[in-house]
């Protein structure tokens, strides 16, 4: 996973949530990590088919809403694993706008700060609110 951390993702999504979204067996008590990691992965494929257009990818250095966006779309695929249920109002919200922002990105209405050359490199520091560094896993 390149954009968001497990902790991240805890920070929007409560640990228990996770264990039930990420587990077939409602028996389990612990989260299963190659579900979520899945689950994240996707959404960041999303985001960089928004973003390939305008920005080298991976992106070298992570913008906080980048991974904001991951999350929201993550926590939607994680719901979406479960069929027989509705998905929550705010899980669908929250998508919705995570789809609109990429739009907007993707469009140039909403500037990241990144460049846009083969470096990836922030444009400078004070124009960029850039967080994160490229993941080789969960941290």
């Amino acid at each position: 996973m390149r954009y968001v951390s497990l902790e991240q993702l805890q920070q929007t999504i409560p640990a228990q949530t996770l264990v039930w979204l990420s587990n077939d067996d409602a028996s389990m008590d612990t989260m299963n990590v190659a579900v979520i990691e899945a689950a994240v992965l996707a959404a960041e494929d999303r985001v960089d088919a928004y973003l390939q257009s305008r920005y080298t990818l991976p992106l070298t250095h992570v913008h906080s809403l980048v991974s904001e966006i991951v999350v929201r779309l993550a926590r939607y695929n994680l719901y979406s694993r479960r069929p027989e249920g509705s998905l929550p109002d705010a899980v669908k919200e929250a998508y919705k706008d995570a789809m609109r922002e990429l739009e907007a990105i993707r469009d140039g209405k909403i500037l990241l700060g990144i460049s846009t050359d083969a470096s990836g490199e922030p444009v400078s520091e004070s124009q960029a609110d850039c967080s994160g560094e490229p993941r080789r896993g969960w941290r």
